[in-house]
């Protein structure tokens, strides 16, 4: 059974029996003497706040839900009307998960119901609302509250977190200075600890081209899409062929009536990650019901499966250092399939064929890009657009053209600066220190941000495979700290100084040898083609993972709840363990080695 305990001093009450408290603590050290009722490990009462409802969100609730995290308060504000983050806000024709279904799931949540080897936005979402009611993780999340500040409080060791209620409307947008959807007056709250697992893909930027609001058509953003426009038979423009321009384009063509695709960039569109599994030339395998029975009925095949295309995933890693035999390999590949399907035209294959390594820009599969683009109801516009006009768009050569939808498919802003004031440590702000330098620890914590974690913050593994299962391990290692504040009776911890900078460090100095720094227009330089590689992990993705399961207590310094020094080690409370002096339990008090039984059999 799982005690804690809050306490304003210990001062005037009757003595325990020696056996339930430190005598030589009461009415000198009231923590201390609570401590000492308190069987060893009992794990202190902490209340947390995550920023949003999304895939991390979600993963940090099952971690209370599930045990990892007792005697846990938590509370997740979601700035949206739903859950699911990405996945909710992204709703533009073609979306759907470029990483195979298998893989895109938690590992706790295995889904053999997966209808086909890659899987539609839709059915990611369907996914991740199943499991928060599977799970019953929806009574942690408080949806329509979008946070607008954050502060840390020295004197009480806790964040002061400042939200606002949202009106309701779907997706709200979070970024300096956007009010929109805000009613009502400030709520604040405290926690012990603040995480934001707020995301790095959805603050989504428009496009920087003159005249914006001249234009008379409909205009959307691809990651704020309206779903209620009909594109049969309608001109349509589409900006952009990163990941999302991708899909657009390929999704739009089979439906418009003429297409206008303004690209300025070379990409890469490789064939699908563990497209062995679905056979030649398919860019998709749909799975019978007999074979998701099958799956259902025999979990451990389904776990091959699985494991099977992960391994495949994680063997691709080398292809993104330079100089490999298997980036060499990709690269021939690749553009021997570009120049196949753009055989009708070729001038398309002469601009969009890089020079640059293939990774350098995330390497997207888009099944039907290609041909859109080379279809007779598709034209190809390269270079920068001049301006929005009242009926479509201006090229840089003058050519005016008309259009009934523009889809601005212009990706997100980047730069993990967070989208509200997080004041921390002597007063130090985030979003100003990351404007100017992003350095980050484990790609989790922030240098003088006491008791805060961030989701996915600069160095993480965005270009190494499923995030779900990143994500997972982010959780792990976040729920380690916040046991050892519970267990060891901490009120917080702080990353000590340098630590930041020289993790950085490391990490730019290795990436330097990566596919990732040649020149290349990429959402993970934020737009910049020259950019520092801020967004990425030192490393493979295992390699990640086996460094967070590291703990490194020493790159963390610590505050004790009781500051007298003599007090270090109040937290080994009555000095028994939790079933010891309950025996009616029927608990075996007994301590064998976990080889004593290999040993007497040997």
């Amino acid at each position: 059974m799982v005690r804690s305990f809050e306490t304003n001093g210990a001062g005037g009450e009757a003595p325990c029996k020696p056996i339930e408290a430190t005598e030589a603590y009461r009415n000198r050290y009231p923590v201390a003497y609570e401590l000492s009722k308190l069987s060893f490990d009992t794990p202190r009462r902490l209340k947390v706040i995550v920023a949003g409802a999304g895939i991390s969100g979600i993963s940090f609730a099952h971690a209370v839900e599930s045990g990892q995290l007792p005697n846990v308060d938590l509370q997740i504000l979601e700035k949206n009307a739903g859950i699911g983050g990405t996945w909710l806000e992204n709703r533009y024709p073609g979306c759907a998960c470029d990483i195979p279904s298998h893989n895109y799931l938690f590992t706790w949540a295995p889904n053999p119901k997966w209808s086909s080897f890659y899987v539609s936005a839709p059915e990611i979402l369907q996914y991740l609302e199943d499991v928060v009611e599977k799970f019953d993780l929806r009574k942690y999340i408080t949806v329509s509250r979008k946070i607008t500040g954050t502060r840390w409080n020295e004197a009480t060791q806790k964040w002061v977190v400042i939200s606002k209620s949202t009106d309701g409307r779907q997706t709200v947008i979070s970024a300096k200075g956007v009010v929109d959807g805000e009613v009502g007056d400030e709520i604040v709250e405290e926690c012990d600890v603040f995480i934001n697992a707020s995301g790095y893909m959805n603050n989504w930027r428009w496009p920087s081209i003159p005249g914006r609001e001249d234009y008379e058509g409909i205009l959307v953003h691809s990651a704020n899409y309206d779903t209620s426009i009909d594109l049969r038979g309608k001109r349509v423009a589409v900006i952009g062929n990163g990941s999302s321009g991708i899909q657009v384009t390929a999704a739009v063509q089979r439906v418009a009536s003429h297409v206008g695709a303004y690209l300025r960039s070379p990409t890469w569109v490789t064939n699908n990650l563990g497209s062995r599994f679905i056979g030649q030339g398919t860019s998709n395998l749909t799975y019978s019901e007999e074979q998701q029975k099958n799956w259902i009925n025999n979990p451990e095949e389904y776990l091959r499966l699985r494991k099977e295309i992960e391994k495949e995933l994680n063997f691709r890693f080398p292809m993104y250092i330079r100089d490999t035999e298997i980036q060499a390999q990709a690269r021939n590949f690749t553009t021997k399939t570009m120049l196949s399907k753009l055989e009708a035209k070729p001038s398309i294959a002469d601009l969009i064929i890089p020079t640059f390594g293939v990774g350098c820009r995330r390497p997207t599969p888009g099944p039907g890009y290609l041909e859109a683009l080379a279809a007779d109801n598709c034209e190809v516009i390269w270079g920068e657009i001049d301006s929005f006009t009242k009926s479509g768009l201006r090229s840089q050569d003058g050519t005016e053209r008309q259009f009934d939808v523009i889809i601005a498919a212009t990706g997100f802003d980047m730069s993990f600066v967070p989208r509200w004031p997080v004041i921390g440590r002597n007063g130090v702000n985030l979003q100003q220190q990351w404007e100017r330098d992003p350095a980050c620890y484990m790609s989790a914590i922030a240098q003088d941000m006491p008791n805060h974690f961030i989701y996915m913050g600069p160095g993480s593994p965005v270009g190494h495979g499923s995030m779900i299962t990143s994500i997972e391990r982010i959780t792990l290692y976040i729920a380690d700290i916040i046991r050892k504040l519970q267990r060891e009776n901490y009120s917080s911890f702080r990353l000590k100084d340098g630590k930041a900078k020289a993790y950085q460090f490391q990490m730019l100095s290795w990436l330097e040898k990566t596919v990732w720094g040649d020149s290349c227009q990429s959402s993970f330089k934020n737009g910049n083609k020259n950019g520092a590689l801020h967004a990425f992990h030192p490393g493979s993705r295992l390699h990640y993972f086996e460094l967070l399961r590291r703990h490194r207590y020493e790159d963390f310094e610590w505050t004790s709840r009781c500051p007298e020094s003599q007090l270090d080690f109040a937290w080994f409370n009555n000095g028994f363990l939790s079933h010891e002096l309950s025996p009616e339990e029927g608990v075996d008090p007994t301590y064998v080695y976990p080889f004593a039984i290999s040993l007497l059999v040997d």
